[in-house]
């Protein structure tokens, strides 16, 4: 936890008069520049680049030929499910952007066999469906966009509405692999629909007592240690990044039972070694390119005065790993390092106001970092003389570079966002100041998660390079809220009792118990985690089939950013606490590559 302090300083503007300031004590940057400056892969090098695209092609011809084909694969008993674990595996592993094209034709192929009532067999010979290969399809096919219903588990329930497997099941299925493809799919849910819910209370019971039963195959057996895996981070924690890195260990362990149950399709030793080689040379790769960009951000941060400012949280490399996680491509770096800075800013700011400055200090602050006033600047202590130009030129550097790509248009965009976080900012700062106690109501029209996060997502989202039509905030407003939202609940039953202890009564659980007498903390800390369930939810369907048009990238941004927070603060305060929480993640993620 962090500890609540009371400073005396100086006053900027009247030496007579000590300020007595709050702190956090939080503690210091653990990234130093020195550190970040050292890192070198020698991914880099064009002949790895040049021996993935050797891969890609040798992948495209032999495996791809055969599921598109007339080859061998094509006739096999279990054509269907191969194409979908090929699929699957492709995903897990953060190598299917390089087979968009065959993917959507494999996927093409499978839907044409897939029943809305009965589900799918392992084979288009076969007339048995099966439930392994149903939810697996269900699963794959839903995330690629294709409308699933889920009313298609009925068919695997008894007249009591109790999950049960087919009389064909195998022994090694109804232990794992089945649950374990009912568990996933039910993970892939949207408002509403309840068998989903009732699948996973099933798929979570089996998972359990066959963990139970066989802890010693951990980190042995590639289907036991699979299980464990998927059951320690749900879905919405699965960021693509640790889903690689992760999934890359588990495929090493037995790459044949993660392509398919046994006595089923066992890819050839030569493609499960090109399958495996191309995606940790691809993950190497890009973490060379991370390296890159982790030095530009440090030398960015080196430059800056605030980083000699003690009080707020300097975790600019915990916010670059935070949505490299989920947007980690080549292409997007301009977006990586701009939510870097954007985030590194906001909370620089948030720490000013919710524990280091004064009434009379924010108030003058609001109205420059509002109106962008340079004459204010004399009535700002000198901590905040640095902050307020350290904002402004941050600003003004995105602002340049997303008004090259969008038009003018772009600095009412930004600013209609940016003045309202900082208004309710302030809001905040005067309800601490004057241990004010909101409502609910109170809390839910001026909370400032969710005004924080339409800046940190917009912000890079308009460095993407796509241009955006001129109502691209009222198609985009439904999706922000929705995530703005779920990252509030997130973070504030997670942190709660650290707000609390340095002075800030407003929280989404403080205000809900303030409004509902006699509810217990632990009752308040169950309903916001329904809460959570029925957001994600709601995020999902958005993610996949949101009503307006936009880019698929600005897509992404939402929900991984999301699931970015959903990651971080799994146990903890991930970022506040990054000492604790999420610095051995980054090492694997972002500093060490994956050997052969």
């Amino acid at each position: 936890m962090a500890e609540v302090g009371l400073h005396v300083h100086a006053n900027g503007k009247n030496t007579e008069q000590p300020v007595v300031r709050r702190t956090a004590e939080f503690h210091p940057n653990v990234w130093s520049y020195d550190f970040l400056q050292s890192l070198s892969s020698p991914y880099g090098a064009p002949s790895y680049s040049e021996r993935v695209q050797t891969l890609i092609e040798e992948i495209k011809m032999d495996t791809f030929c055969d599921l598109l084909g007339d080859g061998e694969m094509n006739t096999s008993e279990y054509d269907l499910l191969e194409r979908f674990f090929i699929v699957d595996i492709l995903q897990r592993l953060g190598i299917d952007r390089h087979f968009q094209k065959e993917i959507k034709a494999v996927l093409e192929y499978t839907y044409k066999y897939w029943n809305d009532e009965k589900g799918i067999s392992w084979g288009r010979e076969n007339l048995i469906v099966d439930l392994n290969t149903t939810a697996l399809g269900f699963q794959i096919l839903r995330l690629n966009g294709y409308s699933m219903s889920p009313d298609v588990f009925q068919n695997f329930q008894d007249e009591t509405r109790q999950f049960i497997f087919p009389k064909n099941s195998k022994e090694d299925e109804y232990k794992l692999r089945s649950p374990l493809s009912l568990y996933r799919a039910s993970e892939i849910r949207f408002p509403g629909e309840n068998i989903l819910k009732q699948a996973k209370i099933f798929a979570y019971t089996c998972l359990q007592q066959a963990i139970g039963e066989n802890r010693e195959l951990l980190g042995k057996n590639q289907l036991v240690t699979e299980v464990e895996y998927i059951m320690k981070y749900p879905w919405k924690c699965r960021v693509q990044r640790w889903e690689a890195w992760n999934f890359i260990k588990i495929f090493r362990l037995d790459i044949n039972a993660s392509l398919g149950m046994k006595g089923a399709y066992e890819v050839s030793s030569d493609r499960k070694m090109k399958i495996l080689e191309l995606a940790i040379l691809d993950f190497n790769i890009l973490q060379a390119q991370h390296h890159n960009e982790l030095k530009i951000l440090s030398k960015w941060w080196d430059e800056t005065k605030v980083k000699e400012l003690s009080f707020f949280r300097q975790r600019h490399v915990e916010f670059y790993f935070w949505y490299t996680c989920g947007l980690y491509e080549k292409e997007l770096s301009a977006t990586r390092l701009c939510f870097a800075k954007v985030a590194a800013l906001i909370t620089l700011i948030d720490d000013i106001f919710d524990t280091y400055g004064t009434i009379d200090e924010l108030s003058h602050f609001t109205t420059a970092l509002i109106e962008w006033d340079m004459s204010i600047m004399d009535r700002l202590p000198e901590y905040m003389k640095t902050c307020f130009q350290f904002a402004h030129k941050t600003y003004m550097e995105i602002a340049t570079e997303a008004e090259k790509i969008h038009g003018p248009c772009v600095q009412k965009w930004m600013h209609d966002n940016w003045k309202t976080i900082i208004l309710a900012q302030l809001q905040d700062a005067k309800w601490i100041a004057n241990d004010y106690h909101p409502s609910l109501d109170e809390y839910l029209k001026s909370s400032v998660a969710p005004t924080t996060i339409p800046v940190v997502s917009l912000f890079p989202m308009l460095l993407i390079g796509t241009t955006f039509p001129d109502d691209i905030m009222e198609r985009i407003n439904k999706f922000q809220n929705c995530l703005a939202w779920g990252c509030r609940l997130v973070d504030d039953s997670r942190d709660f009792q650290d707000e609390k202890d340095h002075g800030e009564n407003a929280s989404w659980i403080e205000c809900y118990m303030k409004d509902n007498p006699g509810t217990t903390r632990e009752q308040t800390l169950d309903h916001v985690n329904m809460l959570i369930e029925l957001n994600f939810e709601e995020l999902t369907k958005e993610h996949i089939f949101y009503e307006y048009e936009i880019p698929n990238t600005c897509k992404r941004i939402y929900f991984d950013i999301y699931r970015g927070v959903a990651f971080v603060w799994r146990d903890i305060d991930g970022f506040t606490k990054s000492s604790k929480g999420i610095r051995d993640d980054i090492m694997k993620i972002l500093v060490k590559p994956i050997y052969f």
